[in-house]
């Protein structure tokens, strides 16, 4: 199993990895960018170089041409014999000399300053400079021979001006001599070597651009990839499962598409809590929906058996008067009678005090009946609730059948609540008689009284026979009794129902199983409901 503390930190957010892969396309895009500006560079140095050796570069046939004018102007056909023509001609050759020194001097800083010094540069520029020395000496010489013109012109035969040219030729033929010695293959070499040293350059360059150009397809390609990968395909997951979700099916969760802990790993955590949330709330509402559901079926029940037990109530008491009447008069003329101590006597005697307690216990069935049927609230005011389970629990305490029993009660202080104190009275009755009567000798019964914001709680709990699930989805309903035969008419707890129900509160009924006791959570609100006619 990999351990995700082993991956990269980079790649542990989606944010590292788009600054990582965004760093990776910028790096590529500057290696292209100077690649590119260093290209451009070296192409302007080439045209410079280029723009040397067209324009800076020595010029040996433009010393050549200088020194050529020299012979030229020497040879003009001027008649020296005439005033001012050997003056004339020794200014011209004069001007033609100083114009080949000027190209001499040009000529020379210019291989002084030229931009390649391998040592056959050097050795060639050496040796070109020492030939620009003899050339300029032999210009100096020239210019003495030139001084000479006027005075060798005097010569009537003219021979003296003759000897001059001659040896003003000789010296310029020298001066042409020492130019061809000149390297004159420099400018080529020149152009060699910057072709050469171009080539290079753009060879380095293109190989420069096409690792770049693949490298940069290849990390293109990792990073589309990575980004399906990291960032598209757990996004389509993640919406596939939350359209699942807000279609109804809250059991599904996502499964884990990170294998660290991303900004996605946090996201698929959220949306399983929510759907975990959504779950939870779609269970507690169909469970609610199911409570709703039986509490109505029940108040529509104890409504319908309240409208028939007012009847059967109403119609019973009549008869059963009479009959308690008809059971009192024999009872009387019995014991008027001499004959009332004779076995017989007091066998009917017997028999018609059984028919009178039989009648008063359907008449105490009958008032339970109608205290079931009627709807009334009564009268409601504040109440201590703690002090009205006290009176309670001390009128029961004296209680002869109940005197084996224990009964504790845990509340230190005065709780209120606006309620019917007859109606919580019977209410309290009720649960405690009902406690003690499914508990053994020596059974405990005990009642604890809680206080919440808007609610109180009175919990009896017992230590007796307890209730299986199935009693307790029926303990309310009316007329049902887990008691023995003729103990319970069965109405006790659904009175409790109604009462608890008509105060806007709740009964509920806790038990572990039969024989492990029973608890019933009374719920109050502490201000009583008030109705829309008020």
């Amino acid at each position: 199993m990999v351990d995700p503390e082993a991956h990269v930190f980079l790649i542990r957010s989606i944010r590292r990895r788009l600054v990582l892969l965004f760093s990776v396309a910028l790096s590529l895009i500057l290696l292209l960018g100077a690649a590119g500006l260093q290209g451009l560079l070296w192409h302007l140095e080439a045209v410079d170089d280029l723009d040397f050796l067209l324009h800076a570069s020595p010029d040996q046939d433009r010393l050549s041409r200088a020194v050529s004018r020299i012979g030229e102007s020497l040879h003009t056909r001027l008649d020296p014999r005439k005033p001012g023509a050997s003056a004339e001609l020794s200014q011209s050759c004069e001007g033609c000399i100083l114009k080949a020194q000027e190209e001499l001097f040009e000529f020379r800083r210019r291989i002084e300053h030229l931009p390649f010094q391998s040592e056959n540069d050097l050795r060639q520029r050496a040796m070109a400079l020492g030939r620009l020395d003899a050339v300029y000496g032999e210009l100096y010489q020239l210019r003495q021979l030139n001084a000479q013109i006027p005075r060798a012109a005097a010569d009537p035969e003219l021979s003296s001006f003759r000897e001059l040219q001659h040896r003003c030729g000789l010296a310029i033929a020298q001066i042409q001599r020492t130019l061809d010695t000149l390297p004159a293959w420099q400018t080529r070499h020149w152009l060699q070597q910057s072709q050469k040293r171009e080539h290079d350059r753009s060879a380095t360059l293109l190989q420069i651009v096409s690792w770049s150009t693949t490298i940069g397809i290849v990390a293109f390609a990792t990073t589309l990839t990575f980004a399906l990968r990291w960032i598209s395909g757990p996004l389509r997951e993640i919406a596939r499962g939350c359209t699942r979700i807000a279609n109804g099916d809250t059991s599904y969760r996502l499964s884990q598409i990170s294998k660290v802990q991303d900004e996605f790993a946090y996201v698929v955590a959220g949306v399983n809590c929510m759907a975990d949330r959504f779950q939870q709330s779609e269970e507690d509402l169909q469970q609610k929906v199911r409570e709703r559901s039986d509490q109505l079926l029940r108040s529509q029940r104890l409504a319908n058996v309240g409208f028939l037990a007012a009847g059967v109530a109403h119609e019973i008491n009549n008869p059963l008067s009479a009959i308690s009447m008809a059971a009192e008069a024999v009872e009387m003329r019995l014991c008027q009678r001499d004959d009332a101590d004779s076995t017989d006597a007091r066998e009917i005697l017997r028999r018609v005090a059984m028919i009178r307690r039989e009648s008063l216990r359907c008449g105490e069935i009958t008032a339970r009946l109608l205290d079931f049927s009627r709807a009334d609230r009564g009268q409601r005011s504040t109440v201590d609730l703690a002090q009205l389970i006290r009176e309670v629990l001390d009128m029961v305490r004296h209680l002869g059948k109940f005197s084996d029993r224990t009964i504790e009660f845990e509340c230190e202080r005065m709780i209120t609540a606006e309620v019917s104190e007859a109606q919580i009275r019977q209410v309290i009755l009720n649960l405690v008689a009902n406690g003690l009567q499914a508990t053994e000798p020596g059974g405990l019964v005990r009642v604890r009284l809680q206080e919440q914001v808007d609610t109180v709680i009175v919990a009896v709990e017992d230590n007796g026979c307890g209730m299986d699930a199935e009693t307790q989805q029926q303990v309310f309903d009316p007329f049902f009794s887990n008691q023995q035969s003729g103990r319970g008419t069965g109405l006790g707890l659904s009175i409790i129902h109604r009462i608890v129900e008509d105060h806007g509160g709740t009964v509920t009924p806790f038990s572990a199983g039969t024989g492990q006791g029973s608890t019933f959570h009374v719920r109050l609100p502490r201000r009583a409901r008030r109705s829309s006619a008020a």
